[in-house]
């Protein structure tokens, strides 16, 4: 069987290979059911992936420019010369990783529940096909 690109494929494909019309009025009764929604769950899962990719990239771009102006002020001065806001700005430079890492670690539980409601899908077709 050549892989399907959708229900309406596999649907076709069992009517062409003779499984019987009536198996095929049953199958074609349950698949919208179980597929209609799926792109509209990838669509939104993949959105909110997106959007914490984004908020992970201010978070670098954040703490890149506060280590740039730390790097600035000690080319400047020296390194023997203690900058004001140096502390400040590693607390910050800390918490935007620790809060960049957070979001990859949702952004990953994400993916992963889109495999899995992916591959749910591809096998609840294959047990009705």
């Amino acid at each position: 069987m050549a892989l399907a690109e959708d229900a309406a494929s596999v649907l076709e494909e069992f009517v062409q290979n003779g499984k019987g019309i009536s198996q095929a009025k049953h199958i074609s009764k349950l698949i919208p059911s179980s597929v209609a929604n799926l792109p509209a769950e990838m669509a939104h899962l993949l959105e909110e992936i997106q959007a914490k990719d984004r908020v992970v990239q201010d978070c670098r771009s954040n703490a890149a420019s506060r280590d740039a102006s730390i790097q600035k002020f000690v080319k400047a001065n020296g390194a023997g010369q203690v900058n004001p806001k140096e502390e400040a700005y590693a607390k910050i430079i800390l918490s935007n990783y620790d809060k960049a890492q957070t979001y990859q670690e949702e952004k990953i539980g994400l993916s992963d529940r889109a495999a899995v409601l992916l591959d749910r899908q591809i096998k609840r077709l294959d047990l009705k096909i």
